[in-house]
């Protein structure tokens, strides 16, 4: 092929951190196909395989603690979330995408494709730029933080995640996700929220907060279509607390990134941005729930160095 011909002029090993259950085992076997390529392209690399939640985080700093400079995420956004902050500012190293989970939400806002032959030719191709990441940081309690370089958020797509899942060990591909949002839908339930920037301020009842880095979320929802990853902003999405027949009406709209100029919308963009609450609702950060409110949000500009296409 002729991708895997090109001599792409990277001199360093690449390190390739391989979730070969993401995508329900999808990763695995289209990494199988990627390896061919690299192969055949002379590339000098290795493979470490993850085990268990947070294993790619290890991996990714033992790596670094050893000299690794090229460090590529096997998987989905999960796998990419737990690599990214470990190269957070490090100017020395290069983070790669090969986008093989489920959703790779954040190698869309790359255009990085979830196809073994053109995802290799783009990682070898070494264009390197740097992104932006987002901080999430509780104001209260123990004053936890999270690096994230897709999305944040809480409301509805807390509940997705958590309805997921659930579901997770007993169906495969999208079905849990589909199952968890119409679960979320069944069950939503509104955010009493005070909004804290230079852009707004306002206390409103609300369903959606996305702090978008990234476009995507959820396996290619459209929540923030505007952001860039490479912009010094978050692009941010509020959707006012409406009724279900009305957040059913919207839903499509807001898949295909056509909700923004909604009533029962507010976007706008922002590099800091507090959300406020008297009960400490769930935050999540690249899919994972840890954190809650009250909690900051700040932009981190050009902390990372990517391959995009």
């Amino acid at each position: 092929m002729e991708a895997c011909n090109i001599r792409t002029g990277i001199e360093d090993e690449i390190l390739f951190i391989l979730n070969p259950v993401a995508g329900s085992g999808r990763s695995g076997k289209m990494f199988d196909e990627a390896e061919a390529l690299l192969k055949q392209a002379g590339v000098n690399y290795s493979v470490i395989k993850t085990e268990h939640p947070g294993h790619a985080t290890e991996i990714a700093q033992k790596a670094v603690g050893e000299g690794s400079k090229f460090i590529v995420a096997v998987g989905g956004d999960g796998t990419v979330g737990e690599v990214a902050p470990v190269l957070l500012g490090k100017d020395e190293l290069t983070f790669g995408v090969l986008p093989f989970g489920t959703g790779n939400d954040f190698a869309k806002s790359l255009n990085i494709p979830s196809n073994a032959e053109k995802a290799v030719e783009i990682l070898l191709s070494n264009n390197v730029k740097k992104v932006d990441m987002g901080l999430a940081a509780e104001l209260h309690g123990e004053k936890r933080q999270k690096f994230f370089v897709n999305v944040a958020g809480q409301g509805f797509d807390v509940s997705v995640l958590e309805n997921t899942a659930k579901h997770a060990k007993k169906a495969k591909g999208m079905l849990p996700y589909l199952i968890g949002v119409a679960e979320a839908l069944i069950h939503k339930t509104k955010l009493r929220v005070r909004i804290k920037c230079k852009e707004l301020e306002k206390e409103l009842d609300m369903l959606i907060c996305i702090v978008g880095n990234g476009k995507c979320f959820g396996g290619g929802m459209l929540g923030t279509p505007l952001a860039e990853v490479d912009d010094g902003k978050f692009d941010i999405c509020l959707v006012k607390d409406v009724s279900t027949l009305t957040f059913l009406r919207l839903l499509p709209a807001f898949i295909k990134g056509k909700h923004i100029k909604s009533k029962v919308v507010n976007y706008f963009r922002t590099s800091e941005i507090i959300i406020d609450s008297d009960e400490n609702y769930l935050i999540e950060t690249d899919g994972e729930i840890i954190l809650r409110t009250p909690v900051l949000y700040k932009i981190l500009p050009g902390v990372l160095r990517v391959i995009k296409a």
